[in-house]
């Protein structure tokens, strides 16, 4: 006797990425107030707070990681030291060259705060050092592409024949541009939903004589709303998926008959190349996961299609939510 089999259609909507910053590249710049400490070391004139500005460029090399180099004008400043029994004015602008990895890390939705440590070159009338810099920052997606930039920045003490211990501080409000990808209105959190479509079998009475029988599917909706079913921006699954992937495991391993789909997709934040990684990544997991509960391997067909399959627009949260997603499909099977 025949019968049809299950459809089943999953929509696994992941984690989003990044950013403000899931691009490649990035550019921006920064005014701000710059403040140094021990300027009066001697007595004489004093200026310890100014005016100043900067710009700065990176690149992402993941959703996490980055490369920062900044050039700062953290302001013209008088200061006073002494050497050797003589006391030395300078009135001059301070400047800075520093080049600093970046962690990067979501808050909200929109927001993205991150952090940086490296190296700064410091020149200061004729002194100039290479010293330690660290910095904390925050930014708020503005659109695809702008995000608004809050960041404070240290640097360590300048050290030569007449200037000693003289750290500065630059606390600053940029304008970041993100090349090629949505900003952080791409959420890192957003909610997944699970769309199941079955079709079941009707139940046919036999007649008395012996006929093949019609595939008769009656079709059965149920939808489900879960979150988290991926980590934040990675291709593990969360326990949260799992209840949802056992029964379409448990459909596979009773049918050895059957086969899936699994095509991973994204949205359009990020580069290309990025994209089309994470949905391969994130449809070989579920693909995993599947023969972990004893689905063979031969029953599946796994690939990611990137952000060239959208479902909605990705202009908006919402659309770029409906699109980070893993879709799960199971022919229609005789058994």
């Amino acid at each position: 006797m025949k019968k049809s089999s299950l459809l089943v259609a999953v929509a696994l909507t992941s984690v989003g990425f990044s950013s403000p910053l899931l691009a490649e590249a990035y550019f921006g710049g920064k005014l701000g107030l710059g403040l140094i400490d021990d300027a009066c070391s001697a007595s004489g004139p004093c200026d310890d707070d100014a005016f100043g500005y900067g710009v700065y460029g990176g690149y992402h090399f993941t959703e996490r990681w980055g490369l920062e180099l900044g050039f700062d004008s953290i302001g013209e400043f008088e200061s006073s030291h002494s050497y050797n029994g003589t006391t030395k004015y300078v009135d001059s602008r301070l400047t800075a060259l520093s080049l600093a990895p970046r962690y990067t890390f979501s808050a909200t939705d929109t927001i993205d705060v991150f952090l940086k440590a490296g190296a700064a070159y410091m020149d200061y009338s004729n002194a100039n050092d290479t010293v330690f810099t660290a910095g904390l920052g925050s930014e708020l997606a503005l659109n695809e592409s702008l995000a608004l930039r809050l960041e404070y920045q240290y640097f360590d003490d300048i050290d030569d024949s007449y200037i000693y211990d003289l750290s500065s501080h630059f606390i600053s409000i940029g304008l970041t541009y993100t090349f090629g990808s949505a900003s952080k209105a791409t959420s890192i959190e957003e909610e997944e939903e699970v769309e199941v479509v079955q079709e079941p079998e009707k139940q046919m009475a036999e007649p008395m004589e012996e006929k093949p029988m019609e595939p008769v599917a009656v079709k059965q909706e149920q939808s489900k709303s879960h979150q988290n079913l991926f980590k934040n921006n990675g291709s593990e699954l969360a326990p949260e998926s799992h209840a949802e992937l056992d029964s379409i495991a448990a459909i596979l391993v009773e049918h050895p008959q059957a086969r899936v789909n699994i095509i991973g997709h994204t949205d359009s934040s990020g580069s290309a190349a990025y994209n089309q990684k994470i949905s391969e990544d994130r449809a070989n997991a579920v693909s995993d996961y599947l023969q972990d509960k004893g689905v063979k391997e031969s029953q599946i067909n796994a690939s990611g299609e990137g952000e060239s399959n959208p479902i909605a627009t990705n202009k908006t949260a919402e659309g770029r939510s409906a699109n980070r997603r893993v879709d799960i499909d199971i022919p229609n099977f005789e058994y």
